[in-house]
């Protein structure tokens, strides 16, 4: 029979390894435990990053927005945003007789903008807008529109194209407009009415009366259509000489907060007051835009 003293060493014995069996359980736990813990928080971290991807990201080739409107606005223009291809220019348009001394008027040969287009705008980036409706029921543009990089304008007219890269990030509101307006064929058919060949040298074009007016035999009454809706000027020059060099396109108004839809392009450096919108510049098609300049004015 063990002494008293085996006794006591063999339970000594068991406890111990009683405790050391309970000690590799709490660390089998603990390990489990943060193992679990850890990979909770990757997935936190990846979930929190893709929400923040999501709200400040995108995936799409015109930019991205959070907001839906714009992300519609986006898609709808680039659906239209090749609707002038394909399209030739007619050749139409007649030439009148030159007024001698005659510097501002209704240009000599007749210029029709036969299909005007913008290409799809980036819209990582967005500008708020305010877009007037000028009786309050005409339709206006998205207040918030894409204000990142440049799009191309292409302007197919009756005496060949024209085409620039307008200033989107610069001239956010007005290129919205544009893009706005465009899809719409809103220029179509248009007819550009007046024209300067002395101190200021631009045609100016965009009313969307103003061929109705000449062809009524009133082309005193072109000048004077909108499309409905007015905003702010915005990317305008420093006051300085020839602050609207050749192949600008910028556009007119009737006082601070009146721009619409007319335009003018300037064919030979100009000092104006830094009052109009810059929209952007020429990159071909200046030549066309020459030839009527010397044409003359009637």
């Amino acid at each position: 029979m063990a002494s008293k003293q085996a006794q006591r060493l063999a339970a000594r014995q068991q406890l111990q390894q009683r405790m050391a069996v309970k000690a590799e359980e709490e660390r089998h736990k603990r390990t489990v435990a943060w193992s679990v813990g850890g990979v909770a928080a990757l997935v936190a971290l990846v979930l929190l990053a893709w929400g923040a991807f999501a709200w400040l990201g995108g995936d799409d080739e015109g930019g991205s927005s959070a907001d839906p409107d714009v992300r519609q606005l986006v898609a709808d223009a680039e659906a239209a945003s090749t609707r002038c291809d394909g399209i030739e220019p007619s050749g139409e348009g007649a030439t009148g007789t030159a007024t001698e001394g005659l510097t501002d008027g209704r240009p000599v040969q007749d210029v029709y903008l036969e299909c005007l287009q913008m290409s799809t705008p980036d819209a990582s980036a967005t500008e708020a807008c305010m877009f007037t409706s000028m009786d309050g029921t005409s339709p206006v543009p998205l207040s918030t529109q894409p204000a990142a990089g440049t799009q191309e304008m292409t302007i197919v007219t009756n005496l060949g194209v024209i085409t620039a890269d307008i200033d989107t990030a610069g001239a956010p509101c007005t290129a919205g407009s544009y893009t706005y307006l465009a899809q719409d064929g809103y220029f179509d058919g248009q007819q550009c009415h007046r024209l300067t060949t002395d101190g200021i040298w631009v045609l100016q074009c965009g009313d969307p009366d103003a061929r109705a007016a000449i062809e009524a035999g009133t082309p005193e009454m072109a000048g004077a259509g909108s499309p409905g809706y007015q905003y702010g000027e915005e990317n305008t020059p420093v006051e300085a000489e020839a602050n609207y060099p050749a192949g600008t396109i910028a556009m007119a108004n009737a006082g601070a907060g009146t721009t619409g839809s007319q335009f003018f392009i300037v064919y030979e450096d100009t000092t104006l007051p830094a009052d109009y919108t810059i929209l952007g510049q020429i990159t071909s098609g200046l030549d066309i835009v020459e030839q009527v300049a010397a044409a003359g004015v009637m």
